[in-house]
């Protein structure tokens, strides 16, 4: 245990962010209106949210509720580092008699016995035998575990099941594999739903993570990869190396010159090669710099992570290792020489810059290849669909906006209103032809409308929670309705939230429900800012509302 620990458990439990609390109350709904134990859901959570602050959190309360039940859990990590950072939270949040201890060969101790067991995937994946009764599992960077049946943690998963029964969850930044493809698509994902989603913009707004900035005046090197071929949806590293490495020049001299105020810095590069170049090209032009890779001795990574952190190392050069789990919230540059299709790696590196500390005000981010220009910004990155919406016969459809599961035949997302697929229209006579006439009519047109008046309602559906109805007027006539749904849990709930918190002045706190909504509204019609423009899309015989304007 960690000093006091019943002081610091209070203490924790005191500063606890608003959506930590929510994140961890919205997991308990879930697991409530989803009795199954192969329900799993995904709590999506942005680098540097504090998900072992929020996993510390799921424990406590699942011994607070129900210690007669004896909720001995599992939490699952990558490696050496995440369980360390897991294993301090709760050992400071969890109260006196709870044990918490390792299986990890990297730290020496295998503790099958503890009450709450921190286990690196590699130590525990043949060990579920040796465990006891298990009544959760909490898989960190949940995006590691395959969509099919297959690998370590869905081996262990599948062993621990024919011995005990418990429930699962997963946390991750990124909710969806290096291929773009939703965690819960794919040939036979473990995840089948979202229990809750905290938004990078959220933590943006709310000063909880730092700002990614370019450089003032643009990169000017830019590493060609044109001619790379791709393997299993990203660039084949063999042939990648070698494009990179013939700019390490230029991007070590531009670095300098453009990084020169920022402190301490991380550069992404494609191989162990490249890394060892660049990390030599800028020790020759006077930045301390070393290289830490996967094959980087335990011992030598720990000395070098730590003389990165006080100041006596500026730059650290990686290939993957310093990707996931990585905390040193005063990394205040990042150098991006790994062009890459994976939305995984894109989030997981940017991540490594968007921690908070004491003098930090943003994130330089030097991209020198097309990695931001084509995947685009950080906090719009999304998953896509494997599965065939169109196929009937499937057990389900994911939605291609947010990722839930939906009925196979459904048209339209019951979480997040997104359209699925059209719904088919069969022609009158085989001999007219339906090929679009004009290019506007190949994909859905947004058009924006000047707003002159907004009206709110309460809109009750039978067997419903209610909505907020939002109509939208330009001059006398109506535009366009949305509605907001303060009384659903989860992503909606969420997405309720975050509509008011935009139209909202910082000293306003948010409704929890439609009716508080519309008592605040009354109160002060002006609480919220009316847009002064939207852009609408037809869908079908609907209007959807798909952005705003506010003078």
């Amino acid at each position: 245990m960690l000093g006091d620990t019943q002081t610091a458990w209070g203490q924790i439990r005191m500063i606890l962010r608003e959506y930590q609390s929510r994140t961890v109350s919205d997991l308990f709904d879930w697991w409530t209106k989803h009795q199954e134990v192969t329900d799993i859901p995904l709590l999506v959570l942005p680098t540097a949210a504090g998900k072992s602050i929020i996993c510390a959190e799921i424990v406590r309360q699942m011994w607070d509720q129900w210690p007669d039940f004896h909720p001995r859990t599992v939490v699952l990590v990558p490696s050496k580092e995440l369980a360390e950072q897991n294993a301090e939270k709760l050992q400071t949040l969890l109260p006196p008699g709870i044990k918490v201890g390792f299986v990890s060969a990297s730290l020496g101790k295998k503790q099958h016995d503890a009450d709450v067991i921190v286990a690196t995937i590699g130590s525990i994946a043949k060990s579920a035998h040796k465990l006891g009764d298990i009544k959760a599992v909490i898989i960190d960077e949940a995006h590691l575990v395959d969509t099919k049946a297959q690998g370590m943690y869905r081996t262990f998963l599948a062993k621990l099941s024919s011995l005990c029964e418990f429930r699962t969850v997963g946390m991750t930044a990124t909710p969806f594999r290096g291929n773009g493809v939703w965690l819960t698509d794919g040939d036979d994902p473990l995840f089948t739903g979202f229990a809750s989603r905290v938004t990078m913009r959220e933590l943006l707004d709310a000063g909880f993570i730092a700002p990614l900035v370019p450089p003032p005046y643009g990169v000017i090197t830019r590493i060609d990869a044109s001619n790379v071929g791709i393997s299993n949806g990203d660039y084949k590293i063999g042939e990648l190396s070698i494009e990179v490495e013939k700019y390490l020049d230029k991007v070590a001299t531009e670095s300098i010159k453009t990084a020169q105020e920022r402190k301490k810095w991380i550069a992404f590069t494609p191989s162990v090669v490249n890394a060892d170049s660049l990390c030599n090209r800028l020790n020759s032009l006077g930045v301390s710099t070393a290289v830490v890779c996967g094959e980087t001795p335990k011992l030598i990574r720990e000395n070098l992570i730590r003389d990165f952190r006080n100041g006596e190392i500026r730059c650290l050069v990686t290939v993957l290792a310093l990707s996931v789990g990585f905390d040193v919230p005063d990394v205040d540059c990042i150098i991006w020489c790994r062009p890459t299709q994976s939305p995984v790696l894109y989030v997981q590196g940017m991540g490594r810059g968007t921690r908070i500390a004491d003098g930090k005000i943003d994130c330089m981010v030097l991209d020198f290849t097309d990695t931001v220009a084509r995947l685009g910004p950080v906090d719009t990155i999304s998953g896509r669909t494997k599965r065939t919406t169109t196929n009937q016969d499937a057990p389900f459809c994911v939605c291609p906006e947010c990722g839930e599961r939906n009925h196979a035949s459904a048209l339209v997302c019951t979480v997040c209103g997104a359209t699925i697929r059209e719904e088919e229209v069969k022609p009158l006579d085989a001999k007219l032809s339906y090929a679009a006439l004009l290019s506007a009519q190949s994909k859905q047109v947004v058009v924006w409308h000047d707003i002159s008046k907004v009206e709110y309602h309460t809109h009750k559906k039978e067997n419903k929670p209610d909505s907020l109805r939002v109509d939208y007027y330009s001059g006398i006539l109506k535009t366009a309705s949305e509605w907001v749904c303060f009384d659903h849990t989860g992503y909606a709930g969420q997405k309720a939230v975050a509509w008011w918190i935009r139209r909202s002045s910082p000293n306003i706190s948010y409704p929890t429900s439609v009716e508080s909504a519309i008592n605040t509204l009354l109160f002060d019609p002006n609480c919220i800012k009316k847009p002064s423009r939207i852009a609408t899309r037809q869908n079908g015989k609907y209007t959807e509302v798909r952005d705003y304007e506010f003078n």
